[in-house]
């Protein structure tokens, strides 16, 4: 956990955001290969899964190269140059990897077919190794020089438009995927400048969102 001093900016909030990338793309491969051969129709509920957690993992990585890689650049750029190039790096390694995901889920939605299922499910094993690999790398080099260069108004642009970028219809699941094993007050902290009600309200319907969402995807209350 990245440590921060009253002088940093507290950027824990990324890592409850990258422990529920890791969790959903590390089950993903698992839940495809559990999809019986011609199965189309739980092969295209698995498929909006996909597709969802890929939007988020690409909404995320567009906010840090518009928010957090130019400002790191401008202020730290003989300490940050070669890390942010390997960010830069790895995000499009990453894009390449979700490409052919996008690529083999196409396939495999349409027929079911085992093939398919198999080329789909190893697709997602490529990306996930380069997710972990590459969070990892964040975590360890980035947030800490994040935490002393950034004010608390630029690290707070980045979440903001985070979720602005959420639609509405989707944001208690997204808030509820974040919660289910979050640090809880680090949860409270991304909430505390939300509206009161919103405050009292959220924290609920985002775990039945998620509760919901996980027994349709996963066939449990909670993956």
């Amino acid at each position: 956990m990245t440590a921060t001093t009253p002088e940093q900016v507290d950027t824990r909030d990324m890592l409850v955001i990258h422990t529920a990338l890791r969790r959903e793309y590390r089950l993903a491969p698992a839940l495809v290969r559990t999809v019986a051969p011609r199965d189309t129709t739980r092969a295209c509920d698995v498929s909006e899964h996909l597709e969802f957690l890929n939007g988020m993992l690409h909404h995320h990585h567009s906010g840090e190269d518009r928010l957090l890689w130019p400002k790191l650049l401008e202020r730290v750029p003989a300490e940050v140059a070669p890390t942010v190039e390997l960010m830069e790096q790895q995000h499009h390694g990453i894009h390449d990897a979700m490409e052919q995901v996008n690529a083999a889920m196409a396939r495999w939605r349409e027929h079911a077919t085992t093939a398919d299922r198999d080329q789909l499910a190893d697709s997602l094993d490529r990306l996930n190794a380069r997710l972990t690999e590459h969070l990892a790398a964040e975590e360890e080099h980035i947030l800490p020089l994040a935490a002393r260069s950034l004010t608390p108004a630029e690290w707070g642009q980045l979440g903001e438009e985070g979720m602005a970028g959420v639609p509405k219809n989707q944001r208690a699941l997204v808030f509820g995927m974040l919660m289910y094993e979050g640090d809880p007050q680090v949860i409270a902290e991304m909430l505390a400048h939300a509206p009161r009600l919103l405050r009292f309200v959220l924290p609920t319907l985002a775990r039945r969102a998620y509760g919901r969402y996980a027994r349709r995807v996963h066939g449990t209350p909670t993956p």
